[in-house]
This record gives C-alpha cells, structure tokens and sequence, in this order.
C-alpha cells in the first residue's frame, strides 16, 4: 500500500512538471502569434511563459528521473544569446530589449534541457490546441461567408501597422472585407503567418495526417490561400517520406498529376474566374523579373538592396526605412549584415542537427530555410518549437518496425 501510494507521489510530480511546462510552452508558443486575445499581454507573455517554466524545473528537480535531463545545451544556447545581443546592439535597442533577451535565453533553456523522447508529446499537444481553436473559428467564418451576421468592432495592432474587423472567433483585415473570398486567418495578424504554423505542426506529426486534429488543421491550412504554407506542406510531405525511409517517386508523380489536374482546371473552369486562379495562380506570375505575389518588399527597398550590396555595411548591415517593408531574407541579411546571417545559422545547425536523427534534423533546417527566404521570422517560438520537435522527436520505419 506504502510502495502504492509513492509511486502515485511521484507519479503526480511528474504530471505537475509537465503541466507547468506545457502551459509555459503554449504560452510563449501563442504569445508569439500575437492573437488578437493576446495583446494584452504582447510586452510581457516572456515572463508568464518563463514562471510556468521555472516552477516546471522546480518540480522535475525534486523527481528521481527528472524531465529536463539534457546536457548538450551550452552550443545552442550560446548560439542563441550571442545571436541577439548582436541584433539587439545592432539595432542600437534600449535596455528593455536586454531583458526580452535574458526571459528568451530561460525559454530556450529550457526547451534545449527538456527530455527528448517526451517532444512527440509536446508537438501533438501544440497541433490539439490549434485544431481546438480551429474548430470554433473554422465553422463561424465559413458561416459569416454564407451571409451570416456576427457582432464585430474594428481593432487596430501595433499603432494602426494592422487594422481588422474583430468577429471574436476570427479576425479580417479591413482591406480583405471586399473581397468575395477573404483569407482565412482565425485569431492570427494574418493568413501567411497562420498557414506557416500549420505547416511546421503539421511536419511535426510525422505524416500522422488521419488524426482529428490534424485535418482540421489542413482544412485551416487549405483556407488561407497562403502560398507559401502551400510550398511548405508539398515540400514537408516529400521530406517526410525521406525521413522516413519510404519510396517517394510514387508520391512525387501522383502530386504532379494532381497539381497539374488543378491548374488546368482553375484557368478553364469559369474563364479563369475562380478562387483557385485568382488568389493563387494569379500570385505566381511574373512581373519584370518578379513574383506578382511577392509583396513582402517593396520596389524601393529591391533597389536599395541592390545598393546595399556593393557598399561596405555588408558585414554589420545598417538602418532600414520602415517604408521599404518589413519581411524576407533580404531584410534580416540589410539590417544585419553578414555577420548576423552566419550566427542566426550557426544557431540553427547546433539547435536542430542531431546525428542519430540526421534525415529529421536536415528536413527541419530545409522547412527553416524555406521560411527564412519568404519572411526571415524563424526565431518566433510559434516556427522554432515545432521544427524543434520535428529535428529531435525518434522516427519509427517500417525497418525499425521489423
């Protein structure tokens, strides 16, 4: 009866450990989607984040087989801090900024400390939590599409950079609320950001794709006509079955079949006029050189890109014009120079690259660096978790099966 109730003791530690740093991870993972129920809390999710985190550790320290039992942490988390102090002093940020840092380094700490083989756990909790909130805002959009009518106020994020329309359970640009098929965003700043964050969860799950939550997730992704989640999850589905093991030349002529069937559809079907054809085809045409759908820079900062690359701020990078835009490799690569590219991969390589799981490891950085060409924002926790989990988390083939 005594030996019983122990190991219900320690049992019960275990689960308080796991509960505080599953709820420190979501937090930190949706305070760095900036939900429109967040911004509250946008200055100081860190340290909400990092308490749950703290007494996480507390607890596991007190368990004969702690959860955060990982050593090999000093390279990337060096990796990490040194990586923003530059881009902080770069910038030349004020004080508030160090400490962002210092509650950033702790989550990271961490994360990097937590037992491995338990990041399939964590991943699957991260890919239920967005299909719960999902599913509540999925059926309400598709309701308001059908002419329904929801209360709603107009909300703005980061002085008016954002403006929607609030309907509570999802959110609409205000430039969007013309269209005839606006973008699917839920909660989220918007489609791009939510479409990129169901495709990391998604490569997360290791093609676990019949489980509830994660279609719920690829319908979220389907409807947010995000192009780039679009490349992301083709990308993810034959990196999957590479890092699996499996044959893909099968996979790889029905996607080509399928895709082609698609595209041959939407410019016949209706004339051209359909949502296939205008929200996505129309975006890959080329224009002088360029992407119609490569709005992430302006025209200006292009030229003035060109400029910053034959001057000598090549290394440290220099000071951008909020008007040139805001996102993309070119962007992180003129406000940081070189030198800030070389850590920001430096830290990527000794966070994600594990030999024993080399084919997950590289899968992950591939995804990384896909995002990183599109909008650079691979530090967010909402990108970086999951292809954390997805670097770390033990493949199971059917040769390991055998």
């Amino acid at each position: 009866m005594v030996m019983r109730i122990g190991k219900l003791y320690l049992l019960s530690k275990e689960r308080l450990s796991e509960t505080f740093f599953y709820a420190g991870i979501l937090v930190a993972f949706y305070g760095s989607m900036f939900p429109w129920f967040l911004w509250s809390i946008e200055s100081y999710y860190m340290v909400i984040s990092c308490v749950f985190l703290f007494c996480s550790m507390i607890v596991s320290r007190t368990m004969h087989n702690p959860v955060f039992n990982q050593h090999h942490i000093i390279l990337p988390l060096s990796g990490y801090a040194i990586l923003a102090l530059y881009m902080q002093i770069v910038n030349e940020q004020n004080i508030n900024s160090f400490i962002i840092i210092a509650f950033n380094c702790f989550i990271f700490y961490t994360l990097f400390r937590y037992e491995r083989k338990r990041l399939a756990k964590l991943s699957t909790i991260l890919a239920k939590s967005m299909a719960i909130l999902l599913a509540i805002s999925i059926p309400t959009f598709l309701m308001y599409l059908a002419g329904f009518h929801f209360p709603n106020r107009s909300v703005e994020f980061h002085d008016s950079f954002y403006t929607f329309s609030n309907f509570y359970f999802f959110i609409i640009t205000d430039g969007a609320l013309s269209a005839i098929f606006p973008r699917f965003q839920a909660y989220f700043l918007e489609p791009a950001h939510l479409g990129t964050v169901i495709a990391v969860l998604l490569q997360a799950q290791y093609g676990n794709w019949k489980k509830w939550y994660n279609i719920i997730l690829f319908v979220g992704l389907a409807i947010t006509f995000s192009l780039g989640a679009y490349v992301y999850l083709t990308c993810i589905i034959f990196l999957m079955s590479w890092s699996t093991g499996k044959k893909i030349i099968q996979k790889v002529i029905i996607s080509i079949v399928a895709l082609s069937a698609i595209v041959a559809t939407s410019f016949f079907y209706n004339q051209g006029d359909n949502l296939v054809h205008n929200l996505i085809l129309l975006r890959l045409e080329v224009d002088d050189g360029e992407l119609a759908g490569n709005n992430r820079v302006t025209h200006d900062f292009d030229a003035e890109f060109k400029n910053f690359l034959e001057s000598d701020d090549l290394l440290f990078g220099r000071q951008k014009d909020n008007v040139f835009g805001d996102a993309g490799y070119k962007v992180f690569v003129y406000d940081f120079g070189f030198v800030g590219l070389f850590l920001l991969i430096i830290f990527y390589v000794t966070a994600m690259f594990d030999i024993k799981e080399y084919r997950a490891s590289i899968s992950a950085m591939i995804i990384a660096a896909l995002i990183f060409g599109v909008d650079a924002f691979i530090l967010w926790f909402c990108r970086f978790i999951p292809l954390y989990c997805t670097a770390h988390t033990q493949l199971i083939n059917k040769k390991d099966k055998t």
